[in-house]
């Protein structure tokens, strides 16, 4: 999960938690058990992020243009969920007795986890499944037919639609989650 996008959450000012921790000693070394059921609470709450299309903010919506090719080649309107590839790349992984890391490898989430420009090159576009290209220009309504299209190179502005991130249940329950466990090792 390097060069994807990662969230990161450190319990600080629970006292409770606290007191467990220098209670527990050296049975709380290995926390590794309530780290697994954080990952299992994180990609929950992240899957509540994609069905909600962002949470507590409603993400950007989609460009008119994204819309328009999604519509054509008969795909949903759903927001970050064209193929689901990003979605279900998401991933929590227990790296040591003290850390949990949630996020996904694929570099093309990080942009819209933190929004940005991308840059798309320079390119001959030619039809496919006709003998023409054909669009309405916006600016006259006039229908234009051509055998092909030099697009320049441009700059895209993706926004941000932030998916990872600890919604404030989402921290309560992480304190919840390591107050069960100390309580009980501590026994």
């Amino acid at each position: 999960m390097t060069n994807g996008a990662l969230i990161s959450y450190e319990i600080k000012n629970d006292e409770k938690v606290k007191a467990l921790l220098r209670k527990a000693g050296n049975k709380a070394k290995d926390l590794r058990v309530p780290l697994k059921r954080c990952g299992i609470l994180m990609l929950s709450s992240i899957d509540k992020n994609f069905r909600s299309e962002g949470r507590p903010k409603k993400w950007a919506p989609l460009s008119p243009m994204t819309i328009a090719m999604r519509k054509k080649k008969g795909k949903g309107a759903k927001i970050l969920q064209d193929t689901g590839k990003g979605k279900t790349s998401i991933v929590y992984k227990v790296v040591s007795k003290q850390k949990v890391q949630i996020g996904t490898n694929l570099d093309y989430m990080r942009i819209h986890q933190e929004g940005g420009s991308i840059k798309i090159p320079a390119r001959d576009i030619y039809p496919v499944r006709a003998k023409v290209l054909h669009w309405v220009d916006p600016g006259t309504g006039e229908d234009v037919f051509a055998m092909h299209v030099h697009q320049k190179a441009r700059t895209a502005k993706i926004p941000q639609r932030k998916f990872l991130l600890f919604q404030e249940d989402d921290k309560k329950n992480i304190v919840r989650i390591f107050t069960e466990y100390l309580e009980e090792i501590v026994k």
